[in-house]
Order: structure tokens, then C-alpha cells, then sequence
């Protein structure tokens, strides 16, 4: 795992110097990399960001958002869609067994972050990349 957090971020500086394309973020395609077998997740984080984005883009209209404060309620749109996300497909339980639906607390909104500063199509199309980059070097050094 360290090995590939590593290779994940080289592929990543790398493509972003290549390209000014970001995929999200310096951290968002290890954890896509690392959760490719599980596409449930990839799947509902991806939703989750788009949520993330129409929620911050539509508070943007009635509050002041800026900086931080803007990657701040990213940040907290995507812990509670995620926390929502889980209560709905798992109920109750996912309280006891530390189940989830999306890929970590922060990622929802990070990408999201990053989709509106770049747009949408532009991030996933580079997210998509340097995952594919990162599990193919993975595959020929293993």
C-alpha cells in the first residue's frame, strides 16, 4: 500500500505538470487506484461529489463563499453525504460494523473542489488517466 501511495503520487505531480489537468487533488487517485475493485464506492463517491458541487454551487447563490470557507463546506457536504449515503444503503447497522459507501471522509470533497474550479469533465477525464497510469505501472512492477 505504501508503494502504491507513493507511485500514486508521482503519477500524479507528473501528469499535472504534463497536462495543468489536476485529477482531483494529490491524494483523490491513490484512493481510486486502491478501491478500483469496488466499484460500488467509486461509483457513489463520484455521485457524492457531484451532490457536493450542485450543494456549494446553489448555497454560493444566498452566502458568500470564497477560499476556504468554500473547501471547508465541501469538505463537510461530503462527510454528510457520506454518512447519509451509508445510512441508506446499509441502515442501522453500519454503526456497528464501520461499514461505508463512499471512498474516505474527505475524497467526496476534494473532488468536488476540484470539479468546480476545473470542471467536471476536464477532472474525471484526468482522474480516469492516472488511475488507469497508476494501476498499469502497478501491474508491470508487480
Amino acid at each position: 500500500m505504501n508503494e502504491l501511495a507513493i507511485l500514486s503520487l508521482v503519477v500524479t505531480l507528473i501528469f499535472t505538470e504534463a497536462t495543468q489537468l489536476v485529477p482531483g487533488g494529490i491524494v483523490v487517485p491513490f484512493y481510486f487506484a486502491l478501491y478500483l475493485e469496488e466499484p460500488v464506492k467509486i461509483a457513489a463517491t463520484l455521485v457524492s461529489a457531484l451532490i457536493a458541487v450542485g450543494v456549494v454551487r446553489l448555497l454560493g447563490n444566498v452566502t458568500i463563499l470564497y477560499g476556504r470557507r468554500k473547501f471547508a463546506l465541501y469538505i463537510l457536504v461530503g462527510l454528510v453525504e457520506k454518512a447519509l449515503f451509508t445510512y441508506l444503503y446499509f441502515g442501522d447497522s453500519y454503526l456497528f460494523y464501520n461499514l461505508s459507501m463512499t471512498i474516505g471522509y474527505l475524497v467526496p470533497g476534494i473532488l468536488g473542489n476540484q470539479m468546480e474550479k476545473q470542471g467536471c469533465v476536464k477532472t474525471l477525464c484526468a482522474l480516469g488517466v492516472v488511475v488507469f497510469l497508476i494501476k498499469l505501472i502497478q501491474l508491470i512492477l508487480t
